[in-house]
């Protein structure tokens, strides 16, 4: 469940990696289109992740340290993306020629 930030009421998210249903995302309230923002978590973990990777090879401590700390990374990670922060979609650029095809031409 997430918040709409138009009505704030609750709502059910698709499914994190559902691509499909994400670009078609309204709210069933206010009809808001929506979209998920970006994991503001994911590109730190990502370093700290790369990190622990040289750490564990300086002794078998810092191995199993190392280890404990990928595992809580993951977990982070995947609960970051289970429980998507939602925005108002921005609304698509009027486009910049139009074909008028039922007018009569003058």
């Amino acid at each position: 469940m997430a918040n709409c930030p138009a009505c704030e009421r609750d709502i059910v998210t698709p499914f994190a990696l559902n691509e499909h249903k994400w670009r078609w995302f309204v709210c069933p309230n206010c009809a808001a289109r929506l979209e998920r923002k970006k994991p503001r978590l994911v590109v730190p973990m990502t370093g700290f992740f790369l990190a622990l990777i040289t750490l564990g090879r300086l002794g078998h401590t810092y191995a199993i340290v190392a280890e404990v700390l990928m595992v809580l990374i993951v977990v982070v990670m995947f609960v970051e993306l289970m429980r998507p922060q939602l925005q108002l979609r921005e609304p698509l650029p009027k486009p910049e020629v139009e074909l008028k095809i039922n007018d009569p031409s003058n």
